[in-house]
């Protein structure tokens, strides 16, 4: 059974990835170029390792991270539209820090790798997504 808070973690990733729910319902052809999933696919073999997943999060973090402090801070938080960041933050300080930022990922990925071989295919990546948008 899946419990609330992990449904909005799940929808708020999403969001980290800049999806909208036409773009996992379109045919390949019409998902516009490029997807999301070949922004991430950053040496284009059809895999996202969890390197390169970790780089675009990395990525993300840094374009929130205005005064480059390490942490998102409660302004940078509400400045943030998507709000994705607000469950990694697990201490409830107000604020969150890399290392919860990178643990959320962390989980993000697993999710999404249902074969545990440290790579999410476009298969697997789209599946995920489809998923996403049913709740």
């Amino acid at each position: 059974m899946i419990n609330f808070g992990k449904i909005m973690v799940v929808v708020l990733f999403v969001v980290l990835f800049g999806f909208m729910n036409s773009w996992a319902q379109q045919p390949k052809a019409q998902q516009g170029s490029p997807c999301a999933f070949s922004k991430i696919d950053q040496d284009q073999n059809g895999l996202i390792s969890s390197s390169e997943m970790q780089a675009y999060h990395d990525q993300r973090f840094n374009e929130l991270d205005k005064d480059k402090s390490g942490h998102l801070s409660q302004e940078e938080l509400e400045a943030d539209t998507t709000k994705m960041h607000h469950p990694a933050d697990k201490d409830k300080d107000g604020k969150v820090s890399r290392q919860e930022s990178d643990s959320q990922f962390k989980e993000y990925f697993q999710q999404m790798d249902k074969d545990s071989n440290e790579q999410v295919s476009e298969a697997e990546y789209t599946d995920y997504w489809k998923l996403i948008y049913r709740f």
